[in-house]
C-alpha cells in the first residue's frame, strides 16, 4: 500500500501514515512523478497546450524530490538524475516562459486606453514572443525524440524500480522527513534575510528570485512529507505555494520590463517607446506591490514542529 493511502488509524500489519519511513514517502512520490512526466510527454509530443507545463512541474518535482531527500539515497545515479532534470525543465521552461510572457504583456496592452497604444505595440510582442515560442517547440520536439531524454527517463525509471538507500534511506527514523523539512525551511530564511539587507532594487531581485526557487522546493518537500505530517505539513505546502506564487508574480514582472526596455529601445521608423515607457512603469507597480505582499506573507510563515 503506498504511504500516501496509509490511513491514520491502521489496523493490523497497517502502520499508522506518521509511522511509515521517509524512504516510503519518497519512493511513492518518485513514483507518482514520474507516471505524470511520462503521461504529460505523451500529450506534449499530441501538440496539447497546456502539456509543457505540466511536463515541466512534474520535471521540477522529481528534481526537488531528489534533491530534498538526498541523504535517503546514494549519490549517484541521483545525482546525475538531478543535472539531466535540470536541463529537461530548461528545455521545457523556454517556451513555457515566452508563452506565458507573450499573454502577459498582451493582456496588459489591451488594458490600456486605445488612446496610449502608440504605434504596432501588440504586433511587436507577438513578433517577439511566438517566433521565440516556436523555435522552443521545435527544440523540444527534437529533444523528447533523442538519447539524452531517453536516457534520463531510463534512469529514473530504474531508480524507482531498485532504489540504492544510504545508511540513513534503510531504517526506520521517522523524522527524517521532518528534519529535511527543516533544512530547506532554513534555506529559504537564509535568502529572505538576504533580500531584507539587500538595498539594489537590481540584486534584490535576483535573491527574490532564488528565494522563489528555494519556497518551491521547500513546497515540493512538504508534499512528499505530507502523508506523515499531517496539518503541519499541509500548512507548509500551502505557506511555501503562496510565497512561490507571489515570487513568481515578481519575477514575471522583471522579466517583463526586459523585454520591454529592449523593445522600446529598438523601435523603428514611425514607432515610438511611449508605450513601451508606460509598461514597463506599469510592471514596476507590479512588482512593487507583489514584494509587499510577500513580505506580509513571509510574516506568517509557518515553522515545523
Amino acid at each position: 500500500m503506498p504511504a500516501a493511502d496509509v490511513p491514520v488509524q491502521g489496523g493490523p500489519g497497517i502502520r499508522p501514515a506518521a509511522e511509515v519511513p521517509a524512504r516510503e514517502l519518497l519512493l511513492d512520490y518518485l513514483q507518482e512523478q514520474l507516471g505524470e512526466l511520462l503521461r504529460e510527454q505523451e500529450r506534449v509530443q499530441a501538440g496539447e497546450t497546456d502539456a509543457i507545463h505540466k511536463m515541466r512541474v512534474s520535471t521540477r518535482r522529481l528534481r526537488s524530490a531528489l534533491a530534498s531527500y538526498r541523504k535517503l539515497l546514494s549519490p549517484e545515479p541521483a545525482r546525475f538524475l538531478r543535472a539531466e532534470l535540470k536541463w529537461l525543465a530548461q528545455v521545457l521552461g523556454a517556451a513555457r516562459d515566452a508563452q506565458v510572457m507573450r499573454h502577459r504583456l498582451q493582456d496588459l496592452v489591451a488594458s490600456q486606453p486605445p488612446e496610449l497604444v502608440l504605434g504596432s505595440v501588440s504586433a511587436r510582442i507577438d513578433e517577439e514572443l511566438l517566433a521565440d515560442y516556436n523555435a522552443a517547440l521545435r527544440i523540444i520536439s527534437e529533444e523528447l525524440a533523442g538519447e539524452r531524454y531517453h536516457r534520463a527517463v531510463e534512469g529514473l525509471k530504474a531508480l524507482v524500480a531498485e532504489p540504492a538507500w544510504t545508511a540513513e534511506g534503510a531504517g526506520q527514523d521517522r523524522s527524517a522527513a521532518s528534519r529535511m523539512i527543516r533544512k530547506d525551511r532554513a534555506r529559504l530564511r537564509s535568502r529572505v534575510r538576504l533580500a531584507r539587507r539587500e538595498e539594489d532594487r537590481e540584486a534584490r531581485a535576483e535573491i527574490l528570485h532564488e528565494a522563489r526557487k528555494d519556497a518551491k522546493r521547500l513546497r515540493y518537500a512538504a508534499e512528499i512529507w505530507r502523508p506523515a505530517g499531517g496539518q503541519a505539513a499541509e500548512s507548509m505546502v500551502d505557506a511555501a505555494e503562496g510565497l512561490q506564487k507571489v515570487l513568481g508574480e515578481h519575477q514575471d514582472s522583471v522579466v517583463a520590463r526586459a523585454l520591454l526596455r529592449r523593445l522600446g529601445s529598438a523601435a523603428g521608423a514611425g514607432e515610438t517607446g511611449f508605450t513601451y515607457g508606460r509598461l514597463h512603469a506599469i510592471e514596476e507597480h507590479r512588482a512593487d506591490a507583489a514584494e509587499k505582499q510577500f513580505r506580509r506573507l513571509w510574516k506568517d510563515f509557518p515553522d515545523v514542529p
